[in-house]
């Protein structure tokens, strides 16, 4: 009678052990082809990429790569004698074309006073003439020397916002032209997720659901909420002819695979440089509310185990 009573015992538990087993797969298989979620995301951040608005040889470089740098803090400078020098040259015209001013403005007002009486309406007129001219190469100069100035000012390339320095490929010594990208600059506070979802997901995604967020090689739990969903990708299979006409490719493919649309996430907590722009992680979106359990719950453990793996 005990045995039977062990065997039933035995059978009862290996038997509850298959139901739950076979439960905790449906579970997985579930929420792993119907759920939104994805591996396909990457952490990304407003990148500037800084150029100079001169040319010139560098002459200091006060940063150095990957350094975390705050708003107006000088990068490098660029051959700043060079351009105090086109300045003091420009100012020096502008100083010329004044004084040559006041004397063309005197000649002009004593002819104008003494008329036709004493002079010809020729030399009258001249005199205005050359009033007018000077006053034109005064404005000219002044020009001049306001975009020497701004050259001079530009000289000093400062940081647009605060945020980390990468790709530094600048030294002293170096010449540097006008418009080449010297620098990027990533923006702190900037950093959101793009999260790649398959077309047949969007159905369950809307702007303010709350997503949870794993980067990859991490178990730390990032969260956030989705703030909108691409409009638009590129449709690699239709082109243009000549005409202007669309043509589309034949698509007999047996098996369609779904289309990814890019999901713009906000962070909740701004991570630093901890996970860089470009890296990946998991993304899943939990609906309207976050999940409660906190840690993970074994059920989610597994689906991230199985994310890693499959």
């Amino acid at each position: 009678m005990k045995a039977l009573t062990r065997k039933i015992s035995r059978f009862a538990i290996t038997l509850l052990l298959v139901v739950v087993a076979v439960v905790l797969i449906f579970r997985v298989w579930v929420f792993y082809t119907e759920s939104p979620w994805t591996r396909d995301a990457k952490f990304s951040a407003d990148v500037v990429a800084i150029a100079p608005d001169v040319s010139g040889l560098i002459t200091d470089v006060r940063v150095r790569d990957n350094q975390l740098v705050q708003k107006d803090q000088v990068l490098f400078t660029i051959d700043q004698p060079r351009y105090q020098k086109a300045l003091e040259e420009a100012e020096a015209d502008v100083a010329y074309y004044q004084a040559l001013l006041s004397e063309k403005r005197r000649e002009a007002s004593r002819r104008n006073q003494l008329g036709t009486s004493a002079m010809s309406r020729e030399a009258i007129d001249q005199a205005n003439s050359d009033f007018q001219t000077t006053e034109h190469q005064l404005a000219k100069a002044v020009a001049t020397r306001d975009l020497a100035k701004l050259d001079l000012e530009r000289t000093v390339i400062k940081a647009p916002s605060a945020g980390w320095v990468t790709n530094l490929n600048v030294y002293t010594g170096e010449f540097i032209t006008r418009g080449s990208t010297s620098v990027a600059l990533v923006k702190q506070g900037s950093f959101y997720v793009l999260a790649y979802l398959e077309e047949t997901k969007l159905d369950g995604i809307r702007p303010g659901y709350r997503v949870e967020i794993t980067p990859l090689g991490s178990n730390q739990l990032l969260r956030g909420t989705v703030d909108s969903v691409a409009a638009g990708v590129t449709n690699s299979s239709s082109t243009v002819d000549s005409k202007g006409m669309a043509t589309i490719d034949s698509n007999l493919e047996w098996v369609r695979l779904a289309q990814r649309v890019p999901v713009r996430i906000h962070l909740d907590r701004q991570p630093g440089n901890l996970f860089p722009s470009g890296t990946t992680a998991t993304v899943v979106v939990t609906g309207p509310a976050d999940r409660k359990a906190e840690p993970l719950s074994p059920f989610m453990q597994l689906m991230h185990r199985l994310r890693e793996f499959g």
